[in-house]
């Protein structure tokens, strides 16, 4: 049975951790992606029918990503709130395109977009959009919370688990990337933390394919991220 009161104060540790939540309503994070290896971006054609963006620009309060120089010099990726664009055009809703076999496809600049734009907004709005979310269990002894998004939250997939160290800082987090398909089941480990102005940031990002709460040695996707830089709107 979820301990309320402790995931409640697990949870109120990990905003204050992460710098409370009136600088990060103002938040706004700068980072260069230096590196994507895993099977995951294999399959979905990494290299090949999309590019990693030279440098992306990220409001997590507002869920919008902008990717610069994307898939040419000058490009523009645009991710808000769950739509995207590239260039000038309009944002479309893109999520109802990865639909039955049309999952197993390999993606194109957009779809990359999509699930790079909701992936790195939401992790960066983390704890914050605990606060918001129905909590499923808690295991106390793990500080594991395992949680459910509402549906205005952009993520991976509504059910997922939360592994705090002592101080509220996210070690790990657990969840199926939905647009993949239901056997992405993954444990992602937040690797190389930086303190930037004040707001912990993890460099190296790692997914591992999981049995149950079991990490596997198969490595689902590696990314690692440079050049991090933070600033605070007025």
């Amino acid at each position: 049975m979820m301990r309320g009161v402790d995931a409640e104060e697990m949870i109120g540790r990990a905003i204050q951790r992460y710098g409370g939540v009136e600088r990060w309503r103002r938040l706004r994070l700068t980072l260069s992606p230096v590196y994507l290896g895993g099977l995951l971006p294999w399959l979905k054609g990494a290299g090949r029918t999309f590019r990693l963006p030279p440098r992306a620009e990220i409001v997590p309060a507002r869920a919008e990503a902008t990717f610069l120089d994307y898939e040419r010099p000058g490009g523009i990726g645009r991710f808000v709130a769950g739509r995207v664009a590239l260039g000038d055009a309009a944002p479309v809703e893109h999520r109802h395109t990865f639909r039955g076999l049309r999952k197993w496809r390999r993606w194109s600049p957009l779809d990359a977009l999509y699930f790079f734009g909701y992936a790195l907004t939401h992790y960066h709005s983390v704890p914050f959009t605990l606060a918001q979310a129905q909590r499923r269990a808690w295991n106390a002894r793990r500080r594991a919370l395992t949680v459910v998004f509402p549906p205005e939250v952009h993520t991976h997939t509504p059910v997922q688990t939360f592994y705090f160290d002592e101080s509220g800082l996210i070690l790990r987090h657990d969840y199926v990337a939905d647009i993949v398909g239901r056997w992405t089941r993954g444990a992602h480990f937040w690797h190389e933390q930086q303190m930037v102005e004040g707001y912990p940031v993890a460099t190296h990002r790692r997914v591992v394919a999981r049995l149950g709460s079991v990490p596997t040695p198969l490595l689902a996707l590696d990314a690692r991220l440079s050049n991090i830089q933070v600033a605070f709107d007025a």
